[in-house]
Order: structure tokens, then C-alpha cells, then sequence
């Protein structure tokens, strides 16, 4: 069969298709219902909960925001396991063998969804004008995905690195497409080009209900991605352009002093200490909005999307705990969540560990968003020489987030030079976007013309096999090189098998 020429029950129902490989999903007719409506497309892109989630291992675990803290596993030896350990050492070797196989199939999907109502829009009676919309918003979501691949499973972009290994095109939904990895030159070219026609979308971000439309793609989703797919290029001036663009369109900050609270939800554990003891652990008000709906009510983010994690653990590392003002800045005060090994096992001995903890325990925002903007622009400007003017953009933000009884010099950053004030807006960024971004700032740091912002990524751990942790043993250094070919994480083993070897994998 050389096309899906149905759009299927189950896609409908559901905003997705469940596979075990993007390479050999085939429809059911059984099962599918011929689309006459443009009603019928936008129902697939409607479907928020299709494209939302980012469950990422690599990008998870693998950055010095994570924690891997020896005495957090003697306390509960639950609080880690393999997968975390495969991907928070960059171990391509067991994770290429890997089953759970989360983010590739995921973006895959999306990638699939946009191709389909790409395919089907000449088909279906509607608005010619609406199509050209609906034409322009697959592109962009075509473009986020493979750009979120790229991040994960190619090379960083540089100049040394275009005739390196990229991603299969896939612009149709047929079998017959060739499924070739394409060049990381030709990868971005084609990115390039899906974005250009993203920016032929007129639709203005707007609010429904009193919610943020940001669960479909509008003007300030696409430049705001546009300002991070340049700001990865290292193309400044772009990438300034664009976060002003989107920041023009839309600025709503939550400002932390009267946004935002502790959960009214109890929740108390009971830890040994070594006498039972009740403790009862803080969360912020975001950890019980688990509908959709709730969170786009939060309202800082251009496009919904989220890194999630089912093992509901985020430890952040001492290195990243250390950046924060722990008195003045509410970042820390709400979102680091004191005891939240508790909640996770470790409470007989009892060991306090603090969580990170955004929307529930299991996702952190990953959209372009309002902060990322306002971060963006800041760096953009320093690294442009304009370095007082990037200090005043970031105290935009940092008005928003710290105590307003704190004093104004710990409210406001000042800088002495290009230098430090570069210094002080990349620790901003960390503070205000850990984990979900640090995987991208990593590669993009490590291959700039500034070396004084690499980063050589070290943690010491135990040892470890593909199928456990070997606590008694001795921990061990594990280092990622700021050039290191494991900054591209393995495509799985089973899609490589299922290609007949067209599918190349990442060499090391």
C-alpha cells in the first residue's frame, strides 16, 4: 500500500497512532472512514494531547541539572534504575538495546499527523483560506518535531558536522518514501524550509475561554520557535529578532509574589527518623493542575508542549540547587520541593532530597514560552555587544520571580562587563528553565565561538549493567567532552533492524 489514503477511527479518537515502529505501521480499512471536511483535519490537530507530551528520556536525565547523589540511592535504591543511569552516563552501547522506546516513536507521530492533513487538504471541501492556515500550521509542527529530533539524535550543527548523519525526510505519508537518513545539512535545510512556510500562518495568539490557545500553533508559536531554532545556529541577530517579535505579540509573565501559592492539597508522609514522624511536604499550586485545560490557564507558554516523565522524579543537582538564591528567589521557593525523596521512598531511613516539581510530578514545560523570550533576547543582546541592555531585558523577568520585599540588589542583576553579564544571564536561564532546555544550551554552548561558556558535563556514580546497579562497588566518574559524539543519542535498535539496514545508526 503506497499511501494512507484514510484517515482512521482511531486517530480521531484518539489524535494518534499506536505503533511499535514508525517504519512499519500499516492502516486497517476496517477500521478508517474516508475525511470529507476540513472539520475532519482540524479534529487531528485539535487533539492537543497528541502533540503535547515529550516523554524524553535522553533529554531528561542526561544534563548536569539532573542529580545522581550515591547517597539518595543508599537511602532508597528505588529512587534510580538502569534507564535513568543509561542516559544520565550517555551510554550509547545499552541504550540503543533499549525497548522503551518513548521519544522517536513520539515525534514520529506527529511528524505522521501533519503529513496526513498535508496529503488530505486538496481533497476535502472548506475555506481556501482556512486551508492555507491549517497547510501553514502543519509545516510548523513538521518543523518543531524534527527539530526536537535533531536535538537528541543528531550531531550539533556546525560547519565540521553537515555531512554528518541527520534524519529520514518524511514529507508523505507513503511506505514507499525513502527512509534513508539524510544529511545533517539537508536535515536543517528542510527545517529551514517547513519554517518558511510556517510563517505564512496569520493566526494571532490569542485566548478561548480564558485559556491560552496555546495548544494550537499561531504567529507568536512560530517565531518564538523560530528565535530557538536560530538561537541553536548561534545566528544571534535572528534569534533576537524573532523573540521580540513573539514578546510583541505576547509578554503575560505570572509574577511569582501574587501568582502563585502552595498546593491546598495536604500531603503528609511518615518517615522513621529514626522515631515515626509526620512530614508534610509543599507543593506549588501547579502540581494539581493535571487537566490540559488548567495548565494552558497558567499562561506563560507560546505552544503546549511538556518533557514528561513516568517515573515522577526529577532530582535536581547540587550544582543547579546552588544557583539559586535560596532565600529571596520563589523559583526555589515553590518549584524545589523539600522532601520529596519522602514521596519517592526514602523514608525508612528517612533521607531529605528535594524534587523539582512544575505540573504534577511528572512534566516540566517545553514550549517556546514568554520567559524563554525574555532569556533569549537577553543573551542576544550581550553576545551582540549591547550587554547593559540585555542586563535591564533579563530584570524584566527577574522582577516577576524574586521576593519584592528582598532588597533591589538582590531583585535586580548589574553587570561590570560583556563578560560577566553573559555569566549572569546563562545562570538566569538555568534557574528559570532547568532540565528541559539544559540538553539544548549544552551542544550549542560547546560548538559557539565563546569558549568561556563550554561545559565539559562530570558525575560520579556507582557502576552499573544493563540490568542493575552495582551499589556495593566503588562510584565511578562518568564525563561527556563538550565534543563528544554522544551529544547524538542512538536511534533504536529495533527501527534499524526493521529498515533492512537503511536506517544507518549513530557511530561512536
Amino acid at each position: 500500500m503506497k499511501l494512507y489514503k484514510y484517515i482512521f477511527s482511531i486517530v480521531l479518537m484518539t489524535g494518534f497512532i499506536s505503533c511499535d515502529s514508525f517504519l512499519d505501521e500499516r492502516p486497517s480499512k476496517s477500521t478508517s472512514i474516508v475525511p470529507e471536511t476540513l472539520e475532519h483535519l482540524e479534529a487531528l490537530l485539535n487533539r492537543y494531547s497528541t502533540f503535547a507530551s515529550e516523554p524524553s528520556n535522553e533529554l531528561i536525565f542526561s544534563t548536569d541539572d539532573y542529580g545522581f547523589n550515591t547517597d539518595l540511592y543508599d537511602a532508597s535504591s528505588s529512587t534510580y534504575g538502569t534507564t535513568e543511569l543509561t542516559y544520565g552516563t550517555w551510554d550509547v552501547d545499552i541504550a540503543q538495546t533499549v525497548t522503551g522506546r518513548i521519544f522517536w516513536p513520539t515525534e514520529w507521530r506527529k511528524i505522521f499527523t501533519a503529513n496526513l492533513v498535508l496529503e488530505n487538504l486538496g481533497k476535502v471541501s472548506g475555506d481556501p483560506a482556512k486551508k492555507e492556515q491549517i497547510k501553514a500550521e502543519c509545516h510548523f509542527i513538521r518543523a518543531y518535531s524534527y527539530f526536537e529530533m535533531a536535538m537528541v539524535y543528531c550531531l550539533p550543527y556546525t560547519e565540521a558536522n553537515k555531512g554528518e548523519l541527520g534524519l529520514p525526510l518524511k514529507q508523505a505519508t507513503s511506505f514507499e518514501e525513502n527512509i534513508a537518513r539524510a544529511t545533517l545539512e539537508e536535515t536543517y535545510a528542510f527545517i529551514e524550509a517547513d519554517l518558511q512556510e510556517a510563517f505564512k500562518l496569520t493566526a494571532s495568539f490569542d485566548q478561548v475561554n480564558n485559556l491560552n490557545h496555546s495548544w494550537r500553533a499561531s504567529t507568536a508559536a512560530v517565531n518564538s520557535f523560530a528565535a530557538r531554532y536560530y538561537l541553536s545556529l548561534n545566528d544571534y541577530e535572528k534569534a533576537q529578532t524573532y523573540a521580540q517579535k513573539a514578546l510583541d505579540e505576547y509578554d503575560g509573565l505570572r509574577n511569582y509574589n501574587t501568582d502563585m501559592r502552595y498546593s491546598d492539597l495536604p500531603s503528609d508522609v511518615t518517615i522513621f527518623n529514626p522515631d515515626q514522624t509526620q512530614f508534610t511536604i509543599l507543593y506549588p499550586y501547579t502540581h494539581d493542575l493535571r487537566t490540559f485545560e488548567d495548565r494552558f490557564e497558567f499562561g506563560e507558554t507560546y505552544y503546549y508542549r511538556e518533557l514528561s516523565n513516568a517515573g515522577w522524579k526529577y532530582w535536581p543537582s547540587e550544582e543547579l540547587l546552588n544557583l539559586y538564591d535560596k532565600t529571596n528567589d520563589l523559583r526555589y521557593k515553590y518549584h524545589i520541593v523539600e522532601g520529596y525523596s519522602y514521596d519517592r521512598g526514602a523514608k525508612n531511613p528517612a533521607f531529605d532530597y528535594p524534587g523539582y516539581i512544575y505540573h504534577f510530578k511528572s512534566e516540566i514545560p517545553m514550549g517556546p514560552s514568554v520567559p524563554e523570550m525574555i532569556l533569549t533576547k537577553a543573551e542576544a543582546q550581550i553576545r551582540q555587544g549591547a550587554w547593559q541592555d540585555g542586563i535591564q531585558t533579563v530584570n524584566q523577568l527577574r522582577v516577576a520571580r524574586m521576593d519584592m520585599n528582598a532588597a533591589p540588589s538582590d531583585i535586580y542583576l548589574s553587570a561590570v562587563s560583556q563578560a560577566d553579564a553573559l555569566t549572569k544571564v546563562l545562570n538566569e536561564r538555568r534557574r528559570e528553565l532547568p532540565i528541559a532546555r539544559r540538553w539544548f544550551d549544552l551542544r550549542r554552548y560547546n560548538n559557539n565561538e565563546d569558549p568561556s561558556d563550554d561545559v565539559v558535563v562530570t558525575r560520579t556514580f556507582y557502576p552499573f549493567n544493563a540490568n542493575t546497579i552495582l551499589g556495593q562497588e566503588a562510584p565511578i566518574t562518568y564525563t561527556l567532552e563538550k565534543n563528544s559524539r554522544r551529544y547524538a543519542f542512538p536511534i533504536p535498535n529495533t527501527d534499524i533492524i526493521a529498515s533492512g539496514g537503511v536506517l544507518q545508526q549513530n557511530t561512536y
